[in-house]
């Protein structure tokens, strides 16, 4: 549970700081896989593929961890993540579908193809989960751990901070996507007192 409170956040971090689009229309995103280093781009699908997996886990961790003090504040909060995160994988897959067009002859005349899907109802609605869950949960599990004393308060604000400068890149002209970098890298800092308190916790239980 430990490594996966530390371990989503980080593989997250990884695999956006190595992306080569983001949220770009679909030639845009295909020109962009094909000119990007191929070994670039398979470790940030590696690290999303395991962030999809400890994102969610870690969650509940920090639920957990919150829980005993502020229970109604620690399952909102984690329902929401888990919530929010569980579409990450389709988003993760629709990142190696645009690898896999960007490799085929013709590539790009496959960007209507991929406009379409990446912007139907489906997707659209995984993407809207994703955004709203996980935003509003990182600030609302920073909240509870910080009332139930498992953090120091720098931790905390550090958690609750990567919501609002992930929006900010979405919002602010020329989206400037070093927002999200920061974002990223506050949402491990924060994590790393949460993994440790879990660790602890663990050893008083085994003692």
């Amino acid at each position: 549970m430990a490594v996966a409170i530390i371990g989503g956040p980080l593989g997250y971090a990884v695999g956006s700081i190595l992306i080569s689009t983001v949220h770009e229309d679909g030639a845009t995103s295909i020109a962009a896989n094909a000119a990007t280093n191929p070994i670039t781009n398979t470790v940030h699908l590696v690290a999303y593929i395991l962030a999809s997996f400890l994102l969610p886990l870690g969650a509940v961790g920090l639920a957990q961890l919150a829980y005993a003090r502020v229970p109604w504040l620690a399952t909102i909060g984690g329902l929401l993540a888990v919530v929010g995160w569980l579409p990450f994988s389709a988003l993760t897959a629709l990142d190696d579908l645009m690898r896999a067009m960007a490799q085929l002859p013709g590539s790009g005349s496959y960007a209507v193809l991929l406009d379409q899907f990446a912007n139907d109802v489906v997707m659209g609605g995984y993407l809207l989960i994703y955004i709203v869950g996980h935003l509003v949960a990182y600030v609302l599990l920073a909240i509870a751990l910080r009332r139930a004393r498992v953090i120091p308060r720098w931790a905390a604000w550090s958690m609750m901070a990567s919501s609002p400068l992930t929006v900010a890149v979405f919002v602010l002209p020329g989206r400037p996507l070093v927002l999200g970098d920061v974002a990223l890298t506050l949402l491990v800092i924060g994590s790393i007192p949460a993994a440790r308190a879990m660790v602890a916790r663990n050893r008083l239980s085994n003692s």
